[in-house]
């Protein structure tokens, strides 16, 4: 994030006032007052973004333009945080026109249901339905009205993902028993249920069940169906009733369409009336749930993976499903998953789970993906990740397992299931990490992060104060931080960052970079590469980067051996490092005629240098023939010396 003030503008017309904030307008995620250049007497919120939890890019990319009763995103980009310090992720959005529901439950009569709640959401989950999108946030802290008397407007469900931060109550019972991260963006018929939840609690002017945990209020939807289970001290007109018991209907292809909401009359009329699930008058105990029918029982194999592969090896669930139901042909459909399954010795520690998935798939078709005691649908996956990144527990395992061994597939082709976003794992880009993952190769779960969530930052140490999310980002972090006392900069965090978010030949460069971080070669490389990543992404000068290769490529420099040359080679790059180009200096560095020279001129001196050793060993080593020879030498120069000088001496003295 660069920080001239032109920058600090999101979008070049977005400011954010992070001291101002606005608790009741972001549907429980942190939100700021923000202005806007365009129209700067509008109304304007901003929403921040978890590090970990990306916002929904789809939706950001395609909305924009105003619609009734909606907080519509804007704009998005980086803006300092708070205190103005640092860089923080936002997501502009038409203001709330007052406060959320939530502020004042009290009952709500039917008119005012139908015309100021229905038919408004209504309206605006038919046009996000026309754009295939959907709403997922729906709930009492993010549904706004200004005064009595006028209709709701649905808040911004676009700064996290799609219904992370749904309330179980809000969710169906199988959108609810997931991991929160896990829900995906599903269908509008999730947002139809979310919002016959809605009419049923504004009917009551309460919350039901509120003095259940999840686990306990799924465990009520299922047994006892979403409808029965939420209305049953709820008073309700026959017509607001019937209306929202077709919206919560078990089954999503029963629930209306938006655009049938429209005229709620038709709507009831059209109601689908589901058959009444099977039901054993015995139930079968798993762990501490009891099973009553099928839709439980799928949930209850779900919550004790230990004891549910116990009952199905020991016939127990086939059993009861023949005797208690008396559903012979679900009881033979599992005993064939059970066989097939247990009998395959290709899937070694993977059989138990890959039964598990497979038997609650088969018992019922709704339920979620569940793996080793998570649930989830397979277009939540990227936030899934995400999740698993930022707690570093075991969800971690959890979800490399199924992506290094193709889960998700696997349970998708098994019943033919589609959703909406189910080919979230098929593009070109997430599949080459999901390769780069299966092969083993280093932070691959890391790299899928960074592939499949594009605007979150990178994760490396030292950058918790930045929002660096592309590797122009990254390289304006290098030339602001970059010292030239530090080592390498290609940490393996920011290598599978600069992988991820890079095109497939620089990604290349990292991969081989990858197996091998240390040594000459590596150094090598890595300067390489940041010369490849400046001409890409940051082609300006970057002294103090240079100044840092500066400092990295001693090790070459002192490779030169004709010292002359070595010391002005060093002026030459300390001079060319402020032009601040990493290419300069390693065509300085990389001169392989000089190089080639230097080499022979080093070859002959030190050949040269070894004739001159050796003679003085020679002579060092006592060889007497020569010492005697040298003596005598010596002694007929002297004595020749001596003679010369009596006879000029001599002669000097007669022609005196």
């Amino acid at each position: 994030m660069s920080h001239d003030t032109t920058a600090r503008l999101i979008d070049g017309r977005f400011t954010v006032d992070t001291a101002h904030p606005l608790p009741d307008s972001g549907g429980g995620l942190p939100a700021y007052t923000a202005a806007d250049r365009l129209a700067p007497n509008a109304r304007r919120v901003a929403l921040e973004v978890s590090r970990h939890a990306s916002p929904r890019l789809k939706a950001l990319m395609a909305l924009g333009d105003p619609i009734d009763n909606l907080m519509v995103p804007l704009g998005h980009g980086v803006a300092p945080g708070a205190g103005g310090k640092g860089g923080a992720y936002y997501v502009i959005c038409t203001a709330p026109p007052g406060p959320p529901l939530s502020a004042s439950l009290i009952p709500w009569n039917e008119t005012a249901l139908l015309d100021l709640v229905l038919r408004p959401a209504a309206r605006v989950l038919d046009n996000l339905q026309s754009r295939g999108l959907t709403h997922r946030a729906i709930r009492l802290n993010n549904v706004f009205q200004a005064v009595a008397g006028q209709p709701v407007t649905l808040g911004a469900a676009w700064a996290a993902p799609p219904a992370m931060h749904q309330p179980a109550l809000f969710e169906s019972p199988y959108s609810a028993m997931c991991h929160p991260a896990g829900r995906g963006d599903g269908s509008i018929a999730e947002d139809v249920y979310a919002l016959g939840v809605l009419l049923l609690v504004l009917a009551g002017g309460r919350v039901p069940l509120a003095n259940l945990d999840d686990t306990a209020l799924i465990r009520w939807k299922l047994d006892l169906g979403s409808f029965a289970a939420l209305s049953r001290d709820t008073p309700m007109s026959g017509f607001t009733a019937d209306l929202v018991r077709g919206m919560l209907a078990e089954d999503p292809d029963h629930r209306p369409q938006p655009g049938l909401l429209l005229d709620p009359a038709n709507a009831r009329a059209r109601r689908v009336a589901a058959r009444p699930a099977r039901r054993s008058q015995r139930p079968l105990m798993l762990g501490d749930i009891a099973v009553f029918d099928a839709r439980t029982l799928g949930f209850a194999l779900l919550k004790d993976e230990k004891k549910a592969v116990q009952a199905l090896r020991a016939g127990t669930v086939t059993q009861w499903l023949r005797r208690g139901m008396g559903d012979a042909t679900l009881a033979s459909a599992i005993e064939e998953v059970v066989r097939t399954r247990l009998g395959d010795p290709r899937y070694g520690a993977r059989t138990e789970a890959l039964l598990l998935m497979h038997t609650i798939g088969t018992i019922n078709s709704q339920m979620p993906l569940c793996w080793r005691g998570v649930a989830m649908f397979p277009d939540g996956i990227a936030a899934l990740v995400g999740d698993a990144i930022a707690t570093q527990s075991n969800l971690m395992a959890v979800v490399e397992e199924m992506l290094v061994h193709d889960i998700i597939p696997d349970w998708i082709l098994a019943a033919d299931r589609t959703r909406p976003s189910d080919g979230v794992l098929a593009s070109l880009e997430v599949s080459a990490s999901r390769q780069f993952l299966q092969a083993g190769g280093a932070g691959g779960l890391l790299r899928m992060f960074y592939t499949l969530n594009p605007l979150l930052p990178c994760r490396a140490p030292g950058m918790a104060a930045d929002w660096i999310a592309s590797n122009m980002d990254l390289m304006a972090f290098f030339e602001r931080t970059a010292d030239a006392g530090s080592g390498s900069l290609l940490t393996l965090e920011i290598a599978t960052f600069v992988a991820a978010r890079a095109e497939r030949r620089i990604e290349m460069q990292v991969n081989g970079i990858l197996a091998r971080l240390a040594g000459e070669a590596a150094r090598g490389a890595e300067l390489s590469l940041l010369k490849d990543m400046q001409l890409r992404y940051h082609p300006e000068p970057m002294p103090h980067l240079a100044k840092w290769a500066v400092a990295r490529l001693q090790p070459a420099l002192e490779q030169w051996r004709y010292k002359p040359r070595r010391e002005a080679l060093a002026a030459q790059l300390e001079a060319v490092s402020r032009e601040g180009f990493l290419l300069r200096l390693l065509v300085l560095v990389d001169d392989n005629a000089g190089r080639l020279a230097d080499r022979v001129g080093a070859g002959n001196a030190a050949r040269e240098r070894a004739a001159i050793e050796a003679e003085l060993a020679a002579i060092d080593s006592g060889d007497a023939p020569r010492v005697r020879e040298a003596e005598r030498f010596g002694q007929a120069v002297t004595g020749a010396v001596g003679l010369t000088a009596l006879i000029v001496a001599a002669l000097a003295a007669v022609l005196r």
